[in-house]
């Protein structure tokens, strides 16, 4: 009677220890800001089942607290990414089709959640950290931050943000998309000047 006792006050202490775990493998993975910190973003992995219980945990940023509104809505969650973003992320060009894990009651990511200049650190949960000095965030609004999961690597790389359904995009913000596309749009005319040009020479040598 004593051993069944037991083994039933040990499973009454488990069973809440086993929920309130179901977060703490999610590792921050990429981060990127652009220059005025309206566009940024924090992405997140895990390698493992039965970690859907985000609801009430934070993100923190130095200055910044966030807090995740809601659980997942699936426990199946193994080689999945999270994606917490500002809420201008999703309306830059290429990345309109790609949304944030948290989109509602209006939860997005503040403006200026992650320090621009640095140093910061971003802390998930109190159970992952992931920290840069200043002048290590790249702000030129293409590339990010990146430390793959379970690795200390750090890289700096074209972003690639990705939600928990897997889709993924890359920015880059409207002022460096609108000179890239001004730039195409430059070298398009010169290449009509050019031909312009040598019809005009081919004509005049023929009179």
């Amino acid at each position: 009677m004593r051993a069944q006792l037991a083994a039933i006050a040990l499973c009454l202490v488990l069973v809440p220890l086993s929920a309130s775990a179901r977060f703490h493998l999610w590792q921050i993975t990429e981060i990127y800001s652009n220059a005025d910190g309206s566009v940024q973003f924090v992405e997140l992995f895990n390698n493992a089942d039965l970690e859907d219980l985000l609801a009430g945990h934070n993100l923190t940023s130095t200055a910044n607290t966030y807090m995740l509104p809601h659980n997942l809505s699936t426990t199946s969650t193994t080689n999945h990414f999270l994606l917490i973003a500002t809420a201008a992320f999703q309306q830059q060009p290429g990345c309109t089709n790609v949304a944030p894990d948290f989109t509602t009651p209006d939860p997005f990511l503040p403006a200026n959640f992650m320090s621009t200049a640095g140093p910061d650190t971003i802390n998930f949960a109190a159970v992952n950290t992931f920290s840069y000095v200043a002048g290590e965030l790249p702000t030129d609004g293409v590339h990010s931050l990146n430390e793959p999961f379970n690795s200390n690597t750090r890289t700096t790389a074209v972003n690639s943000p990705t939600n928990f359904a897997g889709n993924t995009c890359s920015l880059p913000e409207p002022s460096s998309w609108l000179g890239q596309l001004a730039g195409a749009a430059g070298v398009l005319a010169l290449a009509r000047r050019r031909r312009s040009a040598t019809r005009t020479t081919r004509v005049r040598g023929s009179g």
